[in-house]
């Protein structure tokens, strides 16, 4: 009766021995290639099934690049067909127009590329003005692209109007297919499992923890939506050079839609989600041939049931672990201390590092801060106290740079920084924790600290999708240090854990983590000690005091909980209504007459005052 059992598991040790080596992957990819040949040059297979097989291997193209964007970044693309057009003409009009024919299949990769290239510059321009704002703009401006790529191409008679282009040769074949197939899943899953990468998947998460961790945001979205965009150019080139025809209406919204559909059917934010519904949309769309246009009809219905019951699609954020880094191991790298030896120098004690002068911020006509002046030496602790709507978070969110003040101004160690946004005033040595635990819930807990690291790593994207020795080196440096913080603070047992599944206080204890990669010289607490017992107070007292002592850093705490506060800072400064009432020595502040009266209202300080 245990021979079956044992039997399992062994086989399920094999195949979680399988599945985390690389070599069987690069052999089914050598098999498949060398089969792709065969197939090809001695007709193996019917043509129509090759036809059909290099229909799958554009559309895993399309899929992968489109969910780059609204899967792995959380944006709302829907006009991809734009730039797949964009590819395909360009790449057409270089074999046809400006090559002679018989250099055709030595400057086919070259045309492709180059469709790739002006896929991607026209992205750029879609998205400047797209990424300058937030929500829904960038699915009606890509719309509005795909539109207007369209009319273009009906309205230009050099490439044939809405009569068409032809008279390419048909140059991609199954080789070719198979080639760039694997050439884009292997650029897009490197570029996802990079540093950008992780500043993408923060956007999706949180686009505001992102910005406060360092994370360039609108450089970020402008890197993915470029690559995006070139491997859908080079999508439309190959698409172009198999069926040797395109017209404008090749590319309407319909192409597109179809594009999103292979997307939302595998799966949003995964690799294999993005085959597989590309491979399924594919061959069932060949299938339901036989039933004409009642077939487009039946798979947008497909698309409603599964967006009902599984709404991620089939493998949403989900992946097969071949896709996967492998993960670091204790030991590999070299150990980082948490303080490189290049750090900058940091102010001593007692130096002022903070400064704010005349800080006012109004929302509409409500003023939410007036006139409020502080500074800040090196080494403190100090707290910022207030009832509820007293301008605390609001002090926080003009500081870091999520508000910019309607007068005054904030200077940080010799910096004016009011103007700047809020990963630049990190980069500058500001971090920050929220009210609300702003965690990147879907990361594990090793990426959450990895993202608070954006600013030390600097290889680029092309360096991440060839995977380069700078980037193999800077990717050590990172998991080494992320590693050692983790096991610094008791977190390393959790690193593979997904954020959204720790107790609340290691939550908290995260936050701060993630704050601390940054590399601040000013921590920013919100009500660090929110829904937590008295034992978790205690405890993250002490912490707070050995982040201080062992990073040499400057805290500032917003706190309700008096206890905490005054037991924990040198200073406090006390709000009401966004004026500061007091500041001083939490002895001072504890009987000052004003911060009674402003928490417990004109009689309940008299009652105070009566029972001492």
């Amino acid at each position: 009766m245990t021979t079956a059992p044992s039997a399992i598991h062994k086989l399920s040790l094999f195949w979680d021995a399988l599945m985390s080596r690389r070599w069987p992957l690069f052999l089914l990819v050598a098999i498949g290639f060398i089969a792709s040949i065969l197939v090809s040059r001695y007709n193996l297979i019917d043509q129509y099934l090759e036809l059909v097989a290099m229909y799958v291997g554009i559309n895993i193209i399309l899929a992968l690049s489109l969910n780059l964007v609204n899967g792995y970044m959380g944006e709302f693309s829907v006009g991809h067909a734009g730039f797949m057009a964009v590819g395909a003409y360009g790449a057409s009009i270089l074999t046809v127009k400006v090559f002679a024919p018989a250099a055709g299949v030595w400057i086919f990769p070259l045309a492709i590329i180059a469709g790739g290239v002006l896929a991607a510059v026209a992205a750029v321009v879609v998205a400047i003005p797209s990424f300058r704002t937030r929500g829904d703009y960038l699915a009606i401006v890509t719309l509005s692209f795909n539109m207007i790529v369209k009319s273009v191409l009906e309205n230009v008679d050099v490439v044939g109007g809405p009569r068409g282009f032809l008279g390419m040769e048909k140059l991609t074949t199954l080789p070719w297919t198979f080639a760039w197939t694997v050439v884009s899943v292997w650029a897009i899953r490197n570029f996802v499992y990079s540093n950008i990468g992780r500043g993408v998947l923060s956007i999706r998460e949180d686009e505001m923890a992102g910005a406060a961790m360092g994370v360039d945001t609108r450089k970020v979205k402008l890197h993915a939506f470029v690559v995006s965009s070139f491997f859908a150019g080079v999508a439309g080139g190959l698409y172009a050079h198999l069926l040797q025809f395109i017209s404008p209406r090749t590319f309407d919204i319909l192409k597109s839609t179809e594009i999103l559909i292979m997307v939302y059917l595998g799966g949003v934010g995964s690799i294999a989600g993005s085959i597989t519904g590309a491979v399924i949309y594919t061959v069932l769309i060949e299938a339901l041939r036989v039933l004409g246009m009642w077939r487009m009809v039946i798979m947008p219905l497909l698309l409603v049931l599964l967006m009902i019951y599984r709404p991620k699609g089939i493998f949403g954020f989900t992946e097969f672990r071949w896709f996967k880094p492998i993960a670091a191991k204790k030991g590999d790298g070299a150990i980082v201390p948490y303080m490189a030896a290049s750090e900058p120098r940091r102010p001593t004690p007692g130096d002022e590092l903070l400064t704010i002068n005349g800080l006012t911020h109004y929302f509409g006509g409500l003023c939410a801060l007036s006139d409020f002046n502080l500074k800040l030496d090196s080494g403190q602790i100090m707290g910022i106290i207030g009832p509820n709507g007293s301008g605390k978070t609001t002090l926080f969110n003009l500081i870091s740079g999520y508000y910019r003040p309607s007068r005054g101004n904030v200077v940080f160690n010799g910096v004016e920084i009011t103007r700047l946004r809020p990963n630049e005033i990190n980069a500058q040595g500001i971090a920050r924790t929220f009210q609300n635990i702003r965690l990147f819930n879907n990361l594990t807990v090793e990426d959450n600290v990895k993202v608070g690291m954006f600013n030390a790593v600097n290889y680029n994207a092309a360096d991440a999708m060839v995977r380069t020795r700078s980037f193999i080196k800077r990717e050590k440096y990172v998991s080494a240090r992320v590693l050692a913080l983790l096991e610094l603070f008791a977190l390393d047992k959790y690193a593979k854990e997904l954020a959204k599944n720790l107790p609340y206080g290691q939550k908290r204890r995260l936050e701060i983590v993630r704050a601390l990669a940054t590399r601040p010289r000013l921590l920013l607490l919100d009500e660090p000690a929110a829904g937590m017992n008295p034992s978790e107070t205690g405890a993250l007292m002490e912490l707070v005091h050995r982040i201080r002592d062992e990073f040499q850093l400057t805290v500032m705490v917003i706190e309700h909980h008096m206890s905490f506060i005054m037991g924990l800072c040198e200073r406090i400064t006390v709000l009401d209504f966004g004026v500061a009432i007091a500041g001083g020595a939490p002895e001072q502040i504890k009987d000052d007459k004003k911060v009674i009266e402003a928490y417990l209202g004109s009689s309940g300080s008299k009652n105070y005052r009566g029972g001492q």
